[in-house]
């Protein structure tokens, strides 16, 4: 069994295989966070209706605002335009006997969310939990350790300080949230594309789900919404990680099948929270979604934000991931910030700054086409109105001109180029390469023409 000792000696062992590890945990537990968030709102959204309107009072709450919440949920909201949320994965951590313990621990995942309650769309920003930091208590180190010293108000403050943002409600996700509301409905079904297999067994998770249509308890659940690929590696008793030879892959692989799933798994929870035998316990059902998270947003403001994103799309979620480096300190792995691009991330994902978006993401241009000088040309046009953008040379030559972005964060702005420069159309590249541009243009001959300076006259 892994452990937190062989943990240590991957820490302080090769620096790549400690990375690849920490990639492996922090991209499934980043579609955790998210999904437990989109969960739990729909969830509420789905049988607020029954028995519950005593539920959503709060403390100091009224069946007034309550029914206010349901009838006018952007009311609930008043003098304000966007929130910007907190959302915190709080991890298990582990005692000395390597037992699983929820004492002490740590931020597993955090994130930042900027609600637009007017345009009903969300702004997603992950800050890695292995960022070095200058925290308010005086104390230097990772950021996710400050949830452990002084909660959700010390990692807080410490955010606020470091990206000079305001942030207006947090919300904490316990470990076992998605498992533990599929159990109080009584399971849910689901329908998977292949098998998953997947172990891990210092997170404590164990996914082993078979191909197709199948009911699936808390566990089941949580494996179906956090898998994102097969076992590739093996970690040795020495702590060293080996890849795994003849990996059998799985459909299941990949981002888009996980967002897939994990809307999937909303409306299994929704469908099943309706059923008539649910209905009858909605109020503990509602009860124990509540009691999987802390917040300090009062209840009947999480209802008028379930009603007022009610069936709404998450395809235009636009997020992104402070940008640095892997460094160490002392012999310590940490995280360090790009201080000039996480400056921009900020400005851009969180406060709608469309200017500091053209400088973040970086634009590639390549001539697939017979001009001379095509790419530079447009290149320098990019430049001039606040993009970053280089020429890239030569491309295989095309009549159709091409635009293709490389994570759904660069989606807008390759959209705005495109409605720039009349390119029929932008898609998604089709293999993520972290050395290519963030957005690249090939040139094609049906904008060649348009695109190629005209010469400067002569002076007479």
């Amino acid at each position: 069994m892994e452990s937190s000792h062989q943990l240590a000696r991957i820490r302080n062992g090769s620096s790549s295989q400690f990375v690849e590890v920490f990639k492996m945990r922090r991209q499934i537990l980043w579609g955790r966070v998210f999904a437990l968030f989109g969960v739990i709102v729909a969830l509420v959204g789905g049988i607020y209706v029954y028995r519950i309107l005593g539920k959503f009072r709060g403390k100091d709450g009224s069946i007034g605002e309550v029914i206010g919440a349901l009838r006018d949920p952007r009311g609930a909201f008043p003098n304000q335009k966007n929130l910007t949320i907190l959302l915190i994965g709080q991890d298990y951590n582990h005692d000395k006997r390597d037992f699983i313990s929820s004492k002490g621990t740590r931020a597993d995942t955090i994130m930042l969310l900027s609600v637009d309650l007017d345009k009903k769309t969300m702004r997603a920003c992950s800050v890695p939990r292995d960022m070095y930091v200058s925290a308010p208590d005086g104390k230097t180190g990772k950021i996710n350790a400050t949830y452990t010293r002084g909660g959700a108000k010390l990692l807080r403050e410490t955010l606020e300080e470091k990206l000079a943002i305001k942030i207006d409600n947090y919300f904490m996700i316990k470990p076992d949230a998605v498992r533990n509301i599929v159990d109080s409905i009584g399971g849910v079904e689901v329908e998977t594309l292949d098998a998953m297999n997947y172990d891990d067994n210092w997170g404590g998770l164990h996914i082993h789900l078979p191909a197709g249509k199948q009911l699936v308890d808390g566990k089941g659940a949580e494996g179906f919404v956090r898998f994102r690929e097969v076992n590739r590696y093996r970690m040795t008793e020495s702590g060293s990680i080996i890849p795994l030879p003849n990996v059998k892959h799985s459909k299941e692989e990949g981002d888009i099948r996980r967002m897939a799933r994990q809307q999937q798994m909303i409306q299994a929870l929704v469908h099943g929270a309706n059923s008539p035998g649910n209905l009858v316990k909605a109020d503990s059902i509602i009860e124990t979604g509540f009691n999987q998270v802390e917040t300090d947003l009062p209840r009947v403001k999480c209802l008028a934000l379930a009603n007022l994103f009610k069936g709404s799309s998450k395809s235009g979620l636009v997020s992104a991931t402070l940008p640095g480096r892997d460094t160490k300190k002392n012999g310590v792995y940490f995280y360090e910030l790009d201080e000039d691009r996480a400056r921009d991330t900020v400005d851009y994902i969180l406060k709608g700054d469309e200017a500091a978006g053209k400088r973040l993401i970086r634009i590639g241009v390549k001539n697939g086409t017979k001009v001379i000088g095509v790419a530079k040309a447009l290149a320098t046009q990019l430049e001039s109105q606040g993009y970053t953008a280089s020429s890239m040379g030569n491309a295989t030559a095309t009549p159709v001109s091409l635009i293709a972005y490389q994570r759904a964060t660069h989606a807008e702005i390759a959209k705005q180029i495109q409605q720039m420069i009349g390119a029929p159309a932008v898609s998604k590249a089709a293999v993520f390469n972290p050395k290519d541009p963030d957005i690249e243009i090939v040139i094609g001959d049906d904008l060649a023409s348009k695109i190629v300076p005209t010469k400067p006259k002569a002076h007479t």
